[in-house]
């Protein structure tokens, strides 16, 4: 028997946020962290998975930040941004990006490009960006960045998150 879950989400209806979180999370996404760097060069980071393409030409991606993040506002006085995709040997990265109230970037190497954004080695893709533009969104805000410099890596697996949990994809060689 199915254990397929229907709710019908109205105008302006309360619903259930939980059941939603849990229906956005059955569509699997990379994981990225998405990094920038203040003024007095304090590096900012987040994982992330709210991460898109948006246009090749010109070339724009896009990440999604809840509007309680603390990195908040170091991305909107940036003006850039970078989004490392990270590959399953780097689940660990991810968790500790995700940590409150330490220094996210502690131990790790990272490189600086064109914008000043840390950019992580040994991922499966690297996006340099300039904010081209930013939105509110319910919740969260909406970066569009034009990518300015990239590098990628395809002889990773991919990290990937799914129905709330980190997992692993095995990558057929073609």
């Amino acid at each position: 028997m199915s254990q397929a879950v229907t709710i019908e989400l109205g105008e302006g209806a309360e619903h259930d946020a939980r059941a939603l979180r849990n229906a956005f999370g059955c569509f699997t996404t990379g994981v990225t962290v998405v990094t920038t760097v203040e003024a007095d060069g304090r590096r900012i980071g987040l994982t992330a998975n709210s991460f898109t393409s948006v246009s090749l030409d010109p070339p724009l991606a896009l990440i999604c930040v809840d509007l309680k993040s603390s990195s908040l506002a170091a991305l909107d006085q940036a003006g850039v941004f970078a989004v490392n995709v990270l590959p399953a040997e780097q689940q660990d990265v991810a968790n500790q990006f995700v940590r409150k109230g330490v220094d996210r970037f502690a131990g790790l190497e990272t490189e600086v490009w064109r914008t000043g954004a840390p950019i992580l080695p040994d991922c499966m893709a690297n996006f340099e960006c300039e904010t081209h533009h930013v939105f509110d969104a319910g919740d969260h805000r909406v970066y569009v960045g034009r990518v300015v410099k990239l590098r990628y890596d395809p002889d990773h697996e991919p990290l990937v998150y799914l129905q709330g949990r980190f997992r692993r994809v095995h990558v057929d060689a073609e």
